[in-house]
């Protein structure tokens, strides 16, 4: 068995399913219920926009949910509605801090007959106003990056089981170069890095724990005081966090919004919130190089 074949047995255990988008200008700004990025949101006719430290929060996406239903292969998202997401752009919270909550919402409406495009509210800057994009989805296979991987990995769970395997140990030495060496590749193969579920393009770091730290699932202080005591139970809870929606930099000829220095920004929910169509409790954290 060389390092291919072990690769190849252990990421079809840990491999996931994503929904990649790919984006293109749009010359009408027009489009009403179907998916798109930027552009005028199309909400009910009595929407209330939504602000974060008084200043207006800027529509990101809408994404009709019964064209991405056949490319959802695990059936998590609802099969038809419409996914709104929406992001205060001008501060760019990094979601590191309990306080960030409202810097980012998620919007689901099931029923979204007797909607309209929505004009942006009069004290919003013209530049924080994403134009409107086109997209297309296509249905892609999600690898973990090396820092998902090693906590995946923790004590040798996915590899103990070829511990038997003739020259185990040379693969075993090298085996963790190897695989950022992999996911370099796989990272560069990509075309788009704005997507629905799957694993994330990590920038800095795993982001589950922290979404747990964060949205204060324990009573921090007393992680603080006894870290040791609530290690399992957190990265218990984390396990319960799974991507949503990951947004790269969009751009056209005159026009660019980045997250940081090349960053994306990742919209994270519970299995159970999504699995009840509850997008209340969704948490966003910003990655920057």
């Amino acid at each position: 068995m060389d390092f291919k074949e072990l690769l190849t047995k252990i990421l079809s255990e840990v491999k996931k399913d994503e929904i990649t988008i790919f984006t293109e200008p749009s010359e009408d700004n027009e489009i009403l219920n179907k998916s798109k990025i930027g552009g005028k949101p199309y909400l009910p006719k009595d929407f209330v926009w939504p602000y974060y430290q008084e200043l207006p929060l800027s529509f990101l996406a809408q994404i009709n949910l019964e064209e991405v239903k056949a490319l959802d292969k695990d059936n998590l998202l609802p099969d038809k509605g419409m996914l709104y997401f929406f992001y205060e752009l001008e501060t760019q919270e990094w979601g590191f801090k309990p306080e960030n909550k409202g810097c980012s919402k998620v919007l689901y409406f099931e029923d979204t007959s007797n909607f309209e495009l929505i004009d942006f509210p009069e004290d919003m800057e013209d530049y924080n106003i994403v134009p409107e994009f086109k997209v297309n989805f296509k249905s892609n296979i999600s690898y973990p990056a090396y820092e998902n991987f090693e906590k995946l990995n923790e004590n040798d769970v996915l590899l103990e089981k070829y511990e038997t395997f003739e020259g185990y140990d040379e693969l075993y030495d090298d085996f963790f170069d190897n695989y950022c060496d992999f996911y370099e590749e796989y990272m560069d193969s990509l075309e788009s890095h704005t997507k629905l579920l799957g694993y994330p393009d990590v920038v800095q770091n795993a982001m589950e724990e922290e979404c747990v730290e964060v949205t204060r699932d324990f009573d921090m202080e007393a992680v603080k005081a006894s870290p040791k005591k609530y290690k399992e139970e957190i990265k218990k809870a984390a396990e319960n966090w799974i991507l949503l929606f990951q947004m790269d930099t969009v751009e056209t000829d005159d026009y660019e919004l980045m997250f940081g220095d090349s960053g994306h920004i990742y919209f994270w929910i519970k299995k159970e919130d999504l699995k009840n169509k509850n997008f209340d409790n969704v948490w966003l954290i910003l990655q920057s190089c």
